[in-house]
């Protein structure tokens, strides 16, 4: 699949990209586009809107998670047969996601634990881990060859997902909790709960038009990455003429740029004349354009990804002796709910409690945790809904038919309402600022505003 985009420096420069959707090739790359809340680099503040930072959440009762589940307190019975679940995620290489695992292995531990398993019967995992792209294909066989398993569960993967795909989904329902790479968005079978990178990029384009005022001229830099040009040219640019804005400047960078790379990127920009500036960059790329905006004493408003509040611009900002977790004033796009502003309502308050609870000590709670922790809670609340042996058809309904709410993600779930990203099910994202020492939620499930990238 070919399409036009725009040239390096200007919407109007003629230039031909070819971005046919192959796998993205560096961890970079996938995590710039992925973009879960923090997708590839998590934070450890836990700020909150009003509040200061702190270490430790509070505890939650469980009623929130069992009208979301349907499940009954208790213990589950473990003389009951357990409900076998399929889970697939990457570890024991480079890169390796085990937050991802840490976050459904402490949801498993709370379900069985709390919430009386899936009618009374315990929650068992059959893991199986992928390190190469052939493992993919070895998981899916695994998984499909088990009759116990009507469902699958992925966590993070950059390798080896369209050969599980091709090997189990035909058979058997599998939820991505991360989607990072193209057959997460494009696979029929395969369903995801979340906007994805394709929602979030989409999401700030609509932002930056209507919540911004009299924005005019737009400023985006961004790596030289296959996701991070499909998610700038592709997808952010025609948000934004769609909404009448064509005075959008283009800079591309490195993957790992340093401050004066950035800097000469954002003269060439006119980021000091722009009314805003994008950044669709690597949490490296995110570090640096903070520099260069301070060396340049640019104060241009910053519209990026939740990529941009990982833990290692915490660090930098640390080590800079600034007081501040993110950079002060920016706006972070996000799945609708935010980590730093906890509410018992999308059950944010309970996932953070528990992940805490049931996880390893100082777990990665801002970042691939959060989804698996979700997707576990929500497959329970399918089975009980279709007792402990519902098959793998039911399930599939039940999944396809999902209009939500979700847990910790805004807006209504819609599978199969585009007809490109066909995986993916979630319709809002959110934005959230950083002024202060203190998050707002701005355009968010928590106030009710979350935007729908897709209709704006």
């Amino acid at each position: 699949m070919g399409m036009t985009m725009p040239g390096r420096n200007t919407v109007g420069a003629k230039a031909v990209v070819r971005l046919p959707f192959a796998r993205f090739t560096t961890v970079a790359a996938l995590c710039a586009l992925a973009l879960a809340p923090v997708a590839c680099s998590s934070s450890t503040s836990n700020t909150s809107s009003g509040t200061s930072a702190s270490t430790k959440t509070p505890a939650v009762s469980n009623d929130w998670a069992l009208a979301y589940t349907g499940g009954k307190a208790g213990k589950a019975n473990p003389s009951l047969s357990p409900v076998v679940i399929g889970y697939v995620n990457q570890e024991g290489g480079v890169p390796a996601f085990p937050e991802a695992t840490e976050g459904f292995d402490a949801a498993v531990q709370y379900v069985n634990d709390e919430l009386g398993g899936i009618q009374g019967h315990p929650i068992k995992i059959e893991k199986c881990l992928v390190v190469a792209n052939e493992d993919g294909q070895k998981c899916g066989t695994q998984l499909a060859n088990d009759n116990k398993v009507k469902l699958v569960i992925t966590g993070t993967m950059t390798v080896g997902n369209q050969a599980l795909y091709n090997t189990i989904s035909a058979t058997k329902p599998v939820l991505v909790s991360n989607p990072v790479v193209t057959s997460d968005f494009l696979t029929r079978g395969a369903y995801a709960y979340t906007p994805g990178g394709p929602g979030v990029v989409q999401g700030m384009g609509v932002f930056a038009a209507k919540n911004l005022h009299n924005i005019r001229k737009v400023s985006i830099i961004y790596g030289d990455s296959e996701a991070e040009v499909f998610g700038a040219e592709g997808l952010l640019v025609p948000k934004l003429k769609s909404y009448g804005i064509t005075d959008v400047t283009l800079q591309k960078i490195s993957d790992a740029p340093t401050a004066p790379d950035v800097q000469n990127a954002l003269t060439a920009a006119g980021a000091d004349k722009a009314d805003v500036v994008m950044p669709i960059v690597t949490v490296q790329g995110c570090i640096a354009t903070y520099d260069a905006l301070k060396s340049l004493g640019i104060k241009t408003p910053v519209v990026t990804t939740g990529l941009c509040f990982g833990t290692p611009m915490t660090k930098h900002l640390a080590d800079l002796g600034s007081t501040d977790t993110v950079p002060d004033g920016w706006y972070f796009g996000d799945y609708g709910y935010s980590y730093f502003v906890p509410e018992a309502a999308s059950g944010m308050s309970t996932y953070l409690a528990k992940v805490q609870q049931y996880g390893p000590k100082n777990v990665e709670y801002t970042g691939f945790a959060g989804p698996t922790f979700a997707n576990l809670m929500t497959a329970t609340k399918f089975y009980n809904q279709l007792g402990p042996d519902a098959s793998t058809t039911a399930l599939l309904s039940s999944i396809k038919s999902f209009t939500g709410p979700m847990m910790i993600v805004a807006g209504p779930m819609k599978c199969g309402f585009s007809s490109l990203f066909q995986s993916l099910c979630g319709t809002h994202m959110g934005i959230m600022l950083y002024k202060n020492h203190k998050w707002t939620a701005i355009a968010s499930g928590i106030n009710n505003k979350a935007i729908d990238p897709y209709t704006g």
